[in-house]
């Protein structure tokens, strides 16, 4: 019989069932008004499956959602939880800041691998800085690769 095993290094193959996981961005500023994706529930094990990654990403944002005086600019983070109802963060996994400019904020993606003694909850965060306005219409996707 043949024998077909998934490339060790493809890190496409997402998770039906889960993907994507997709929100929409903050309507308000600051931490308090920040938005975040359901929780993913990676399981009771231990220790993770090494080949596991997560990425978040956001489609472009207008100069008006963040204009070039957003020097605070927009976090995007990947979060983890020892519980779903993330009433506390335990680690931030992956997190980038990105500056407003005189025509927004490019698609991003951030992308990371789970750490092996994560915790069993992952999230995405998304936060607007102090200068930049609603971004409701905008829709963040966390996807699981393996």
């Amino acid at each position: 019989p043949l024998n077909f095993m998934a490339n060790e290094f493809a890190r496409n193959i997402q998770d039906y069932s889960l993907n994507p996981a997709t929100f929409a961005l903050p309507t308000t500023i600051a931490s308090a008004g920040s938005k975040t994706s359901a929780a993913v529930d990676l399981g009771a094990d231990t220790l993770k499956p090494e080949n596991l990654e997560v990425e978040l990403s956001i489609p472009a944002l207008t100069e008006p959602m963040a204009p070039a005086a957003s020097t605070a600019g927009v976090t995007y983070s990947i979060e983890s939880s020892t519980t779903s109802t993330f009433a506390a963060v335990a680690r931030t996994i992956a997190s980038k800041n990105i500056a407003g400019s005189g025509s927004g904020v490019v698609a991003t993606a951030l992308r990371c691998r789970v750490p092996a003694d994560c915790e069993r909850y992952i999230r995405a965060r998304v936060v607007l800085g102090t200068t930049c306005t609603d971004a409701q219409t905008i829709a963040g996707t966390l996807t699981l690769r393996f």
